[in-house]
């Protein structure tokens, strides 16, 4: 994976100014419950995530943005709960570090999780690649590594997958 990185040039793949507008699906592999040891999986409780933002490159290849995620749940909601199972505010900072490659560092701020009015603060790391469909428009493919804090030490695994559209 390092030779990977080092044969792809570094270069200005989005200029400072732009705005982009991102549409994104993901779904938890895994979790584990830091807390009870627990583990979670799509077998337990299939959570489908929304997640919609506005990014701003603030210098090239560098960005400050913020995304709203709405989770649901698909299958097993907890017994009694809500089948909204998150909803939250994500501020972050990313940067395109190697032609499509890109990283992000993100707060999760989420007054609704776990199918009920539970708040619970969150990191996530984000790694990606960006594919160009057209001029405007970009496909993404990442892996998020979600660790909440607050009311359960939780961490897990969720690939998502959507659209960046230059603005």
């Amino acid at each position: 994976m390092a030779l990977l990185l080092c044969a792809i040039p570094a270069r200005a793949e989005t200029p400072a100014g732009t705005w982009n507008e991102v549409d994104n699906l993901g779904m938890s592999v895994v979790s584990w419950d830091l807390d009870t040891g627990k583990s979670t999986t799509p077998a337990d409780a299939l959570v489908l995530g929304e997640f919609i933002g506005l990014h701003y490159f603030v210098v090239d290849n560098v960005r400050l943005g913020m995304n709203v995620q709405f989770s649901e749940f698909i299958s097993n909601p907890p017994a009694g709960e809500s089948r909204l199972a998150r909803v939250a505010l994500l501020p972050q900072i990313g940067w395109t570090f190697a032609g499509p490659l890109f990283a992000a560092l993100v707060v999760s701020i989420a007054p609704w999780s776990s199918g009920s009015a539970t708040f619970e603060l969150g990191i996530q790391a984000v790694i990606g690649a960006a594919l160009s469909v057209t001029d405007h428009v970009r496909l993404t493919a990442a892996l998020e590594i979600p660790f909440d804090f607050l009311n359960h030490r939780t961490i897990g695994i969720t690939p998502l997958v959507g659209l960046s559209i230059k603005i």
